[in-house]
């Protein structure tokens, strides 16, 4: 999986699959991997425009957009413990 450790915008996701330890992975349209950006447990993030949440697993979940992508801006220092902000919408 590809990690996200800088300022990145992705576009083209077509879901966000989360956990509660701050990991977010992006699923981005024709790729085959996920995005992942490791955030710490008090990170900042938001999406917004979202049609569902489910439970990919205990504590894994996945948010679909309202309209066919997301757009994410992730603000990235390292590989892991970043602290965001993580912004998600759909246009």
């Amino acid at each position: 999986m590809p990690q996200v450790s800088q300022r990145t915008v992705l576009e083209g996701v077509e879901h966000i699959l989360g956990s509660g330890n701050g990991t977010l992975d992006f699923a981005v349209e024709d790729e085959d991997q996920y995005y992942t950006w490791r955030g710490n447990e008090d990170a900042e993030w938001d999406v917004e425009n979202v049609d569902r949440i489910e439970n990919a697993e205990e504590d894994r979940f996945v948010i679909y957009p309202e309209g066919e992508y997301f757009v994410c801006e992730i603000e990235a220092q390292k590989e892991e413990g970043n602290s965001g902000p993580v912004h998600c919408f759909c246009e």
